[in-house]
């Protein structure tokens, strides 16, 4: 199987190899409702939530990959930045209310991009690399839990570099990510997050469907050369 989503594949064919599969960890039979062995959380999970039970962070490169219906299911527990979406201070409130303890328990937790008539995730094509990357057991213990952190790592940096390198293309100013962070933080009043949004966005506040398409055709332009990203370095005691 392929260590990366097969959206990612333009870049990373030649960055992150293939690796075995891995077989303890099913995502239609949660192998978490009934966890045995060495699992990277302690669960049990309830089957029609599972590891979902998380919002991830999607860059820029991704969202213009979905349609306006998909882009709009993460409209109220989420905020659309240039360089990606985020959780809501509100849904990050939730999340630390909980703790890890409502990890695979807490329906209020689900993505927002979990079909739960499906009981499985609806852009699972462009799911990112921390989804692609949670395997909730390994065939290698704690070895190869350990390996999928790295990978995870790894894929956390990609997402970030691309995404960057999307807006300085389009020639964001460079004070955009200063004011993504900015909108991001706890420590300001809504006041100011909206501010610092509105900044952030500039000319296309009211576009950000068109600013999701155009950054995935100019991502495509971008090859793995230009990202200067090292190739990923496996441990050596996997």
């Amino acid at each position: 199987m392929k260590t990366y989503p097969q959206a990612y594949e333009p870049w990373l064919k030649a960055l992150l190899p293939e690796v075995p599969s891995e077989t303890l960890a099913t995502c239609d039979q949660c192998a978490m409702v009934n966890p045995s062995g060495i699992t990277r959380d302690p669960g049990p999970f309830l089957n029609h939530l599972k590891c979902c039970t998380y919002f991830p962070y999607l860059p820029n490169f991704s969202l213009g990959a979905l349609t306006p219906e998909e882009l709009n299911k993460a409209e109220s527990r989420g905020i659309y930045l240039p360089v990606g979406l985020y959780p809501s201070m509100a849904e990050q409130d939730k999340i630390s209310s909980f703790g890890a303890v409502g990890f695979g328990k807490r329906s209020e937790l689900l993505c927002p991009f979990f079909d739960g008539v499906k009981n499985q995730c609806s852009i699972w094509a462009y799911r990112p690399g921390v989804c692609t990357s949670y395997f909730c057991k390994s065939t290698r213990g704690q070895q190869g839990l350990d390996f999928w952190k790295q990978v995870e790592d790894y894929l956390n940096q990609f997402e970030w570099t691309l995404a960057c390198r999307v807006l300085e293309t389009m020639n964001f100013n460079e004070n955009t990510l200063s004011y993504c962070q900015a909108a991001m933080s706890e420590e300001i009043e809504p006041e100011e997050r909206d501010f610092f949004i509105h900044e952030a966005w500039g000319e296309w506040i009211s576009k950000k469907h068109e600013f999701y398409k155009d950054a995935r055709k100019i991502a495509l332009q971008i090859t793995a050369d230009e990202l200067k990203i090292e190739p990923f370095a496996k441990s050596d005691r996997i």
